[in-house]
């Protein structure tokens, strides 16, 4: 449900909330050591090198835009937010999380909102977006369950489904996207489908329970299945989507996104429950041999993946504490980076983040609660050091 979802859970205790500084975060928890764990593959293998630690600093995004959508008492947020061009990304989201709501894309140009028309009778928060081209952007509702296309002119429904959910949206080209539809417990809603500039095909076997993927080419897609024994990860060759071994990597994570670099660089982001209820942030990194699991302190759920600078990668989080604030952090696979926090209102929940082009800022998406209900926020601001220690003396 991504900005619902962190706009829900914060919603219960917003009125007695004020912003939290950085240091009530709990960000000290992934301070200090945070290497990776080694795991061979089954059947052999050489076990990853355990990676240096790294040393976290905490820096702080501001509100670079802010907008209120739907009755004045409803709160509003922004789900997505996809770069397509220097200077230019789609921002999407929704009015009313947890209820009846509406859509809503805006353009975004680092300093200006320019509302986007979307096609009438839409319900429900749009929480997928993929963008091939500046003029090819698709974006899918979880609970609308449909799926838009934007051609550099105009907004269209190129799909809607009768029932269930989706849960995933990957658009190689316009001839080739991918719709994924099933739930993290592996309950099956919409299923997979495929499109390839005509016609919409449902996948059968283990393609059909995919949650969420990351498409490296055509022919080179990684997934996220979920079932009700036990999350996989998939790959698809253009043909055929096969299993990848992940030996014990994936015990006790509940995966939520995936982000696929490279053939030898890929990234698994999920949470982790404690006894109590209590989750943790933790990472998991295929170097191309073999898996590495970056746990961390940190009590927080885990959100959406982002390529960073040089190799890193971004990931948005919800802290489980009081502390009302979103968070975003930056990792590599020798181990984590900084922390950044957004300010503005009396809560904030972050729900993605992509490096703005050509800049090395950062724009995030999300929401703030206000005392009159919530509104959907963009936060700009410039990427925190990595921190990695064989950088540093």
């Amino acid at each position: 449900m991504r900005a619902e979802k962190e706009m829900l859970k914060l919603r219960p205790t917003a009125a007695a909330l004020a912003l939290a500084p950085a240091a009530a975060l709990g960000v000290g928890a992934v301070s200090g050591p945070a290497a990776a764990r080694s795991i061979s593959p089954p059947g052999g293998g050489t076990p990853a090198t355990t990676p240096a630690t790294a040393r976290t600093s905490v820096a702080v995004l501001h509100v670079a835009a802010i907008r209120h959508y739907g009755p004045p008492a409803n709160a509003s947020g922004f789900s997505v937010i996809i770069a397509t061009g220097a200077r230019q990304a789609w921002a999407f989201g929704g009015t009313n999380p947890g209820g009846p709501s509406t859509p809503i894309a805006a353009l975004w140009n680092g300093t200006t909102l320019t509302p986007s028309t979307l096609p009438r009778g839409l319900t429900g928060f749009i929480n997928e977006a993929s963008s091939p081209a500046a003029n090819d952007v698709w974006a899918a509702g979880q609970f609308g369950r449909y799926v838009l296309h934007w051609n550099g002119k105009g907004w269209r429904v190129a799909r809607q489904w009768r029932s269930g959910q989706i849960t995933g949206l990957t658009a190689i080209n316009a001839r080739d996207v991918w719709i994924f539809g099933t739930t993290t417990d592996g309950s099956r809603t919409v299923g997979t489908w495929h499109f390839d500039g005509t016609t919409w095909s449902p996948a059968s076997g283990a393609a059909g329970s995919l949650y969420r993927a990351s498409a490296l080419s055509q022919n080179d897609i990684w997934a996220i299945g979920a079932n009700s024994g036990a999350d996989v990860i998939l790959r698809y060759d253009g043909h055929t989507w096969s299993r990848v071994r992940t030996g014990p990597s994936l015990n006790g994570i509940e995966p939520e996104d995936i982000l696929a670099v490279s053939n030898r660089d890929v990234w698994v982001a999920g949470t982790v429950t404690s006894r109590g209820d209590l989750p943790h942030l933790e990472l998991l990194h295929w170097n191309g041999s073999h898996w590495s699991r970056l746990p961390t302190g940190l009590a927080a759920w885990a959100g959406r993946l982002a390529v960073g600078p040089n190799g890193d990668v971004l990931l948005t989080a919800t802290p489980a504490n009081a502390s009302a604030t979103g968070l975003i952090v930056h990792a590599s696979s020798r181990g984590w980076g900084s922390a950044m926090v957004v300010a503005g209102g009396m809560a904030s929940g972050v729900s993605d983040v992509t490096l703005a082009p050509q800049s090395g800022s950062l724009w995030a998406t999300g929401g703030i609660l206000t005392r009159l209900g919530g509104a959907a926020a963009i936060w700009s601001g410039p990427l925190g050091r990595a921190g990695h220690p064989d950088t540093e003396s």
